[in-house]
């Protein structure tokens, strides 16, 4: 938990748990070796998770309705690393709570930084007019820079998450807490994950997507059984170095109509493309960069 009054610390062994759509990526844990990776990479979606699991033991049920949790990768995180989440005592500024955190493995490098927060009072959720939920067509248009624009929008493959899938999904972000299960809430780093599948999904891109940060802001929690879409839009696009970046806004919707979680995401959606550059790794894994936004 954080603390009112001093800076806390907490450890973490990263651990990819398999999944079927991680084999042949750089999250399984022989490919990853093969192509001279210490150890399977950690998608920065399970960092995110083990960060939400502070903010859900400091604040409980309340951070699901009006919390804030920010992560941005620095370093790539490898199955089994040993980390050390540095928390900084709660702050109370501008009608909130907040903590600043920073990720650092066994080798003293930090991999990620963060920041959570928690509302006095319950912020105002979007309007669901402003985010159309439109399905994924036949034909999925190009998604190379010369095609994508700042404003096209998503498609959105609705989910609807079953009491099973979610123990699932709760052991695979090795949460500690029983709550996600016996509340039937789904998981946030599950809506994450979910808007990062179809945010990638609705453009055929090149290459697959690569995690650089994310902001998570809660209205409420999703359930299961409820229909979960997750409209948006891309919001900026760049380039550096070769690798295009995409920063994007999508909001969780439950059964069509409720705000869940509105999230912003910065993403390399197409890396570079050279012999000698590192093969990205898939389904929003960590990328190491010194200046992570890649912005100038």
């Amino acid at each position: 938990m954080f603390s009112e009054h001093k800076p806390t610390t907490h450890n973490v062994v990263a651990k990819v748990v398999a999944r079927p759509e991680f084999v042949g990526t750089l999250h399984d844990d022989d490919m990853a070796r093969s192509l001279g990776y210490p150890a399977a990479l950690v998608p920065g979606i399970d960092i995110y998770a083990y960060l939400a699991r502070l903010a859900l033991q400091t604040w409980g049920s309340d951070w699901l309705f009006k919390g804030v949790l920010s992560s941005t990768s620095l370093r790539p995180v490898y199955h089994g690393d040993d980390l050390v989440v540095y928390a900084g005592p709660i702050e109370h500024k501008d009608g909130e709570k907040s903590v600043e955190m920073a990720v650092h493995n066994a080798n003293g490098a930090m991999v990620a930084s963060a920041r959570a927060a928690l509302s006095d009072s319950v912020d105002e959720a979007p309007d669901p007019a402003g985010y159309p939920i439109l399905p994924r067509p036949a034909d999925i248009p190009p998604g190379d820079p010369q095609a994508l624009r700042t404003g096209m929008r998503f498609s959105s493959s609705a989910e609807t998450v079953s009491a099973s899938a979610n123990a699932r999904q709760v052991k695979e972000f090795l949460e500690p807490s029983s709550f996600y299960e016996q509340e039937g809430i789904v998981h946030p780093a599950y809506l994450q994950r979910l808007a990062l599948k179809n945010a990638h999904a609705s453009f055929a891109h090149a290459t697959p997507p690569i995690f650089i940060s994310t902001e998570g802001r809660h209205f409420g929690p999703a359930r299961t059984g409820e229909k979960l879409d997750t409209p948006g839009a891309i919001t900026r696009l760049w380039e550096r170095k070769g690798h295009h970046y995409m920063e994007s806004e999508q909001l969780v919707l439950a059964n069509g109509k409720r705000p869940v979680m509105l999230i912003r995401r910065v993403t390399i959606y197409q890396a570079r493309q050279e012999v000698s550059a590192p093969a990205p790794a898939a389904g929003g894994a960590v990328a190491g960069s010194g200046n992570p936004e890649g912005r100038p």
